[in-house]
């Protein structure tokens, strides 16, 4: 995302690139850790078991804290406490009665009044707080081992005459989250959280994913219920901190929340306060455990007596898909309270493999939070997000963006899709920056931000054309890109894009370099407008009903040039290299090349796949950073990644094929577990669970496009590496499958969306905003986004880059039926029926074209099938059926017209001749192979059936 203030430096002008976060993971690797191992839970998980192995603390106090906190013969040299911080200091707020105003006190600025050493690794002080009126309270604070855990607490004495309110009472933690240039991979820790009531809990893993994980939970009697992130807590890792303040966790948060309130912020959970009575004491503890993994960690907390959420669907819940989840926890499940309960469903399944299981459905459109009360007295907040189906949300989108566009032949701008600001309902253009100020005006008119509007209309187009946005599309083509933005064919270094802050500033800049007429280096750009062309091609080649103005070649032909540039261009300018940095949007080359190859321009596509190819080499047999991108720490390259393992995964053997099986499947390895690492993988809340985490760590900027775009690349791992198909113990394949389809569904969150009794969207009602979405979305009550405004805790008001994470979804867009040990038989993305052995399944993933199954036998053997629909669409109702014992299936299709036949993909059935309506016989050879059948033009009812 963006660049560096100075916006003519390359972004890793910041600091060198790291090179040694892929040497880690690749010794994650060669360990046989892998994405599998850390998700892979016990399928029988009748109830919580002990972690696989104990882990001893090697702690350091000075005075009343921790300056050091290290896992007892680590391999790797991680100390979780941030350098000349300390460990054990609490904040609070208190006033002796309702009309005076709070009073704040910290720890770390006190002198303890009774010091009490109990041993070298358990302290003990105590703190006498008064005031002008006398004495106040008591505190004291206790730091030390317990059991083998590191225990907290804090005991609070009411010394006063009459009764005193706590408001505040926060524990702050100074772990050390700061990822920075020129440091160590493993030095620094990033942290996962989730702050919802006596369900609450934190961990912190290094980058490698390597455990020991650090968690920590509350005491029984302790809840959680507020945080306030870092100072400078920001989506990348250099921003500037001034004056450390550490996050901090609210045991009660009324004082704070008033002033937070008063300063315009927002938080949906209640937030308490305490009265102790003359002499009353009130004792809060958490507990800091160590975990080997995910799975680990999730037995952590039901040991700690917190509860373990899994989730099929996701917490981003369309209204016309159910949803489910389930609770592990030793304590009863006492209700489940519906934040609305006249529009909720819940329906109580049963108990399954040690879990309480339970569907959802959602019909209020926005943030529905249900509070479950377990274990007499307690509570746990999960909050899911509602939106109408996906479908409407991709067809909303679309449209939203092809009726904002400049259309002045006067204006050099003229056909620019533009950027609109929900809040004030405002147009952006280069006349007009609105809120956006100083470098970050690019926003307006290219580098990601700009070019990912017409990259996801265009891809949607591809799937469902419409004539106007069609139109659309051509008029930026026409005015805006082809001699504006984009170099010609009858220019000089043809096809370059350029870049900040705009093409007219640059084209007329006075310096005729890099930093004005040549500003066309930045090969971040290139995938959106190759993604384009791309997606028009498709336009033009499928959909005789919808006109373009251009003829198919065309199209491809600047896709092609557009392609050559990205990996020729900057390299010349800039000697910035396409090979070394995963790109959004990139993941379209190899369809690129196949297109190429079907239209007999097979020069071209030798010359792309000589490119491609030697990217994949480098990411495989070099040293590439898998978090280095436009700072030290990013999130942005795993959707590329994923698309270079699984190409080296598919050719990797062959002849001339410069990658080795071996090397293959250990780069497949870490960066699938680099990806999990930046993404809330356990967290049940709709903006964490899914959504990947920049350097802030889940405090600022989730649901970015990297949600969606890194949600394809688990979807694809787990549906196609056979190692993880293959395995006797389903968990890891249907817990990542989980986690890839909550991913796909988390930001679709951000489109502002409704129905005219929901007042057309949730986060900023109003006809005019219906379609329009936010750039991401903001955890904190108050803060400032990436782009610099002022924000409380929601969606952004500009759409930034969420069309890229849209793009991503379009590609990953599938209904999947799984056989899921924690769930049971489920369809994601669509419903499912079944009756006489036969699976009848409506997709509702929004694209209606690929089908995904993996189905578990008693024999523990796992049976998939894939299926994928070229050139036509499943109807939209009870458009397939399958009887997966006498392997048949019956398709019916939409009908739409198109230029050529429809294609019919299949993988999974078992070996056999089969006969398929209107497409005659086909072999199956292997069942992991893809067979592929031309259906006659026009045809409705497909059947596969054995010959």
């Amino acid at each position: 995302m963006g660049l560096t203030k100075d916006g003519d430096k390359r972004v890793t002008a910041s600091g060198p690139r790291r090179r040694d976060v892929m040497l880690a993971a690749g010794g994650v690797a060669a360990g046989g850790l892998t994405a599998g191992s850390l998700l892979a839970g016990p399928a029988r998980a009748a109830k919580a078991t002990t972690p696989a192995r104990a882990h001893a603390f090697a702690l350091t106090f000075k005075g009343p804290g921790l300056t050091s906190l290290r896992a007892a013969g680590d391999a790797f040299d991680t100390d979780y406490l941030q350098p000349g911080q300390t460990l054990g200091a609490v904040t609070l707020a208190y006033r002796r009665d309702a009309a005076a105003p709070w009073r704040t006190v910290d720890t770390a600025d006190l002198t303890p009044a009774h010091p009490d050493q109990a041993g070298p690794q358990n302290h003990r002080v105590v703190y006498d707080i008064a005031d002008e009126a006398g004495p106040a309270l008591g505190l004291a604070l206790r730091l030390g081992l317990e059991d083998g855990q590191l225990a907290w607490q804090v005991t609070l004495t009411n010394r006063a005459g009459g009764p005193l309110e706590i408001g505040d009472l926060a524990l702050p933690l100074p772990l050390h989250t700061e990822f920075k240039a020129k440091q160590q991979a493993t030095a620094a820790v990033l942290k996962h959280s989730f702050i919802s009531g006596h369900g609450s809990f934190l961990f912190w893993m290094r980058s490698n994913s390597v455990g020991p994980y650090l968690v920590m939970t509350p005491e029984r009697e302790t809840h959680f219920e507020y945080w306030e992130p870092r100072a400078g807590a920001r989506q990348d890792s250099d921003s500037p901190i001034t004056g450390y303040r550490p996050y901090r966790v609210f045991i009660h948060a009324a004082a704070t929340g008033e002033a937070m309130r008063a300063a315009g912020g927002r938080w949906r959970q209640p937030l308490t306060s305490l009265t102790l009575a003359p002499g009353e004491a009130r004792r809060f503890g958490a507990r800091f455990t160590w975990a080997d993994s995910y799975a680990g960690v999730r037995d952590t907390l039901v040991t700690q007596g917190g509860m373990d959420v899994e989730v099929a669907q996701g917490m981003t819940l369309p209204t016309d898909l159910p949803g489910r989840i389930a609770l592990r926890t030793l304590d009863s499940i006492d209700a489940i309270e519906a934040e609305y309960p006249d529009q909720t469903t819940i329906l109580d399944l049963g108990t399954r493999n040690g879990r309480r299981v339970y569907e959802l459905r959602f019909r209020r459109l926005g943030e529905n939070r249900l509070t479950i009360r377990h274990g007499n007295g307690r509570a746990t907040h999960l909050e899911f997000f509602a939106t109408e189906p996906v479908e409407t949300l991709i067809n909303k989108r679309a449209a939203f963006i092809a009726a904002h566009q400049h259309r002045d032949p006067a204006k050099w701008y003229n056909g620019l899709l533009a950027e609109w600001n929900m809040e004030t309902q405002t147009l952006l253009g280069p006349d007009n920056y609105d809120r956006i100020t100083g470098w970050r005006i690019y926003e307006v008119t290219c580098d990601d931000p700009g070019l990912s509007k017409p990259a996801y209309l265009a891809s949607k187009n591809a799937e469902h054309p419409v004539q106007a946005e069609v139109t659309a599309l051509d008029d930026y083509v026409q005015h805006f890109v082809w001699g504006g933005l984009q170099r010609t064919t009858e220019e000089d270094d043809s096809y370059a894009l350029y870049g900040i802050p705009d093409w007219k500033k640059n084209r007329e800049s006075a310096d005729p370099g890099p930093k004005g007429r040549k500003h066309y280096w930045r090969p971040y750009d290139y995938p959106h407008i190759i993604t384009m062309y791309l997606g028009l091609y498709r336009v033009a080649t499928r959909h005789p009903g919808v006109t373009t103005r251009l003829d198919a070649a065309t199209y491809l032909e600047r896709a092609y040039g557009t392609t050559r540039a990205l990996f020729t261009i900057p390299m010349k300018i800039a000697q910035w290299s396409a090979y070394e940095t995963g790109f959004y949007n990139e993941v379209v080359i190899p369809e690129l090349i196949e297109a190429l190859d079907a239209a007999g321009r097979t020069a071209q596509a030798a010359e792309l796949r000589g490119h491609w190819v030697r990217k994949v080499a480098f990411f495989i047999n070099g040293k590439p950073d898998l978090f280095g991108s436009e700072y030290p720490f990013d999130s942005t390259g795993f959707e590329s990644t994923q698309a270079l393992a699984r190409y080296a995964l598919d050719h990797a053997g062959q002849p001339g094929f410069p990658v080795t099986p071996a090397a293959a499947r250990r780069f497949a390895d870490a960066q699938i577990a680099a990806n999990l690492f930046c993404r809330g993988v356990i967290e049940p809340a709709y903006y964490y669970l899914g959504s990947d985490y920049r350097a802030a760590g889940g405090d600022a900027f989730t649901l970015t496009y990297m949600a969606q775009m890194g949600g394809w690349a688990l979807a694809d791992h787990a549906l196609n590496d056979t190692a993880l198909n293959d395995t006797e113990d389903a968990g890891a394949a249907s817990a990542q499958l989980r986690l890839a389809w909550t991913s796909f569904m988390s930001a679709w969150a951000l489109v502002n969306s409704g129905t005219a009794e929901s007042g057309y969207g949730y986060w900023y009602p109003g006809q005019a905003n219906d379609g329009a979405s936010g750039g991401g979305f903001e955890p904190a009550s108050h803060g400032t986004t990436w782009l610099g405004q002022p924000h409380h805790r929601g969606s952004w008001y500009y759409s930034s880059e969420s069309d890229l994470g849209f793009c991503g979804a379009l590609r990953m867009a599938a209904t999947l039926v799984s056989d899921d040990p924690v769930f049971g038989r489920f369809c994601f993305g669509g419903t499912l029926a079944e009756a006489n052995g036969w699976l009848t399944i409506t997709p509702r993933d929004g694209v209606r074209r690929r089908l995904h199954a993996r189905l578990q036998h008693a024999r523990l053997t796992r049976q998939r099938l894939d299926l994928e629909v070229r050139g036509a669409r499943f109807a939209p109702s009870d458009s397939i059926a399958w009887h997966p014992t006498d392997a048949r299936l019956r398709l019916t299709l939409d009908g739409e017209a198109q230029r050529q036949p429809p294609t019919l993909r299949l993988r999974g059935l078992p070996k056999g001749r089969y006969r398929v309506t209107g497409g005659g016989a086909v072999e199956v050879a292997a069942e992991a192979a893809w067979v592929t059948v031309t259906l006659s033009a026009g045809m409705r009812e497909v059947a596969v059936e054995r010959a």
